[in-house]
């Protein structure tokens, strides 16, 4: 579900799972409890509730883990995650500031700990109308998996208010689920 803007290069310099990272002045860490209020208002701001719906599955993100992005010290991005066995989700990714590199450091410390807890891949689902998601995902290294015609019908039978165009007047039909393997 991620809403990416296509953004600057550089790596996280992440050590563990449970470390800050910081690149050009992004700074990631695991998120805390007094991030909760901040991720429901991120979440119903970006996504219209702390619902997401891919997959013919609706998740409450509130209750993910994840990763908080800052930059100057104020929170600038996240990232909301699901382990699932040997596999990382990627529910939901969004940022404030487009352009500074914030996704992608959010991106490489997902892979930085899905690879620390052996996970044989990182996945994660967006729609046919995020064209700069659907960019930033190939360029830090994911590949289109599969991609899902209509399914976006069965995900609004979940969550009524996904709109059936963007704000460019795109129809969000179809799912795309994009995968970095690493193993």
């Amino acid at each position: 579900m991620g809403s990416v803007d296509a953004e600057g290069t550089g790596g996280t310099g992440s050590d563990d799972a449970g470390s800050t990272s910081s690149v050009h002045g992004v700074v990631v860490r695991a998120l805390t409890r007094e991030d909760h209020g901040w991720v429901v208002a991120t979440q119903t701001h970006t996504w219209g509730s702390v619902l997401a719906a891919r997959s013919g599955e609706l998740v409450d993100t509130s209750t993910l883990d994840g990763l908080v992005a800052t930059l100057e010290g104020h929170r600038a991005g996240l990232a909301l995650t699901l382990l699932r066995g040997d596999e990382l989700e990627v529910v939901s990714i969004s940022t404030t500031v487009p352009r500074r590199g914030i996704g992608r450091a959010l991106m490489e410390r997902c892979f930085d700990e899905a690879r620390s807890l052996r996970c044989r891949r990182v996945w994660l689902v967006t729609t046919n109308d995020n064209i700069p998601a659907i960019a930033f995902y190939q360029h830090v290294g994911m590949d289109l998996r599969a991609f899902r015609r209509h399914a976006v019908t069965a995900s609004r039978l979940l969550k009524p208010e996904i709109p059936l165009r963007n704000a460019e007047g795109l129809p969000i039909d179809h799912e795309l689920e994009f995968e970095l393997l690493l193993q």
